[in-house]
C-alpha cells in the first residue's frame, strides 16, 4: 500500500500495543508480565491476509496473518504484541511506508505461542 492510499478515516480499528515486563515470582524466578504502552489506544486499519492451521503435538493449531497500518511512532520494537479487542497479536517489525515517517505496515499472526 501507498502513503498517499491511507487516510486517517480508515482507521476504524482500535489497537494497544504491550510489552514484556519481568516480574519477580517470589522464589528466585521471574515471570512475564504484559504492561500496555501509552497512548493506550492506538487507532489502526487491520486487515487479515491469511489464515492456515496445522497439527502440532498432536493437537490442532491455527494461525491468522494480519497486516495493520498506523500513523508513524518511533517507539515500537519487535518484541512488543498487539492486543486487539483480546485477541493477541505477535509483530514483526514495522516498516516506515515510503520512509517518510508518516505511516507504519506492521504484519502480525494471531494464533501462535506468546
Amino acid at each position: 500500500m501507498k502513503c498517499c492510499d491511507l487516510s486517517a478515516g480508515k482507521l476504524r480499528h482500535s489497537i494497544q500495543f504491550e510489552t514484556p515486563t519481568p516480574t519477580p515470582d517470589g522464589y528466585g524466578g521471574s515471570s512475564i508480565a504484559w504492561d500496555t504502552v501509552t497512548p493506550i489506544t492506538v487507532r489502526a486499519k487491520v486487515k487479515p491476509t491469511s489464515g492456515a492451521e496445522r497439527w502440532q503435538s498432536d493437537r490442532l493449531e491455527s494461525n491468522i496473518s494480519h497486516q495493520i497500518f498506523i500513523r508513524y511512532r518511533s517507539d515500537l520494537t519487535p518484541e512488543m504484541r498487539i492486543n486487539f479487542n483480546g485477541r493477541i497479536m505477535q509483530m514483526l517489525p514495522p516498516i516506515n511506508i515510503e520512509e517518510r515517517n508518516k505511516w507504519l505496515e506492521i504484519r502480525a499472526t494471531e494464533g501462535e505461542a506468546t
